[in-house]
């Protein structure tokens, strides 16, 4: 596993701006960390380096957004949220594999919350909150 640490929003998103110069479309990425540890920042660093100016907005509440970006490879970005779920069989219910195309990255923040994996082959990004604007984030 390689570990960063961010000491602001704009260092979490460079650090996701070089993340997603790795990305060719196709992939799911799981987040994982606390409420406020810096998620939601992450996907907005990946948007903005793959084209786009759209306002990103945490999914914890529209439980899926989905982000045009002006990629050549990349045409969308879907950013889930799967706090709210209360069982695997919700999700299954939101037909992902609509969206699992070789144009779309998929990010889904709180993959672990039933215990049991749900994404086969996803990447894994980690993030722990160190203090108020700290962050150490880690790429499994």
């Amino acid at each position: 596993m390689r570990r960063f640490k961010t000491y602001d929003e704009i260092e979490t998103r460079q650090l996701a701006q070089n993340f997603a110069a790795q990305l060719s479309g196709g992939e799911i990425i799981e987040l994982i960390g606390d409420l406020g540890s810096g998620k939601t920042t992450f996907v907005k660093g990946v948007v903005e380096a793959l084209g786009s100016s759209v306002l990103v907005k945490s999914p914890t509440f529209t439980i899926m957004n989905e982000y045009p970006v002006e990629d050549e490879k990349i045409a969308r970005i879907v950013h889930l949220d799967l706090y709210r779920f209360n069982s695997p069989e919700e999700v299954a219910a939101l037909e992902l594999d609509d969206y699992l195309d070789e144009h779309t990255v998929i990010f889904v923040e709180w993959p672990n919350i039933f215990n049991v994996p749900i994404f086969e082959g996803a990447m894994r990004v980690e993030f722990e909150m160190i203090d108020e604007t700290t962050r150490e984030i880690g790429f499994v």
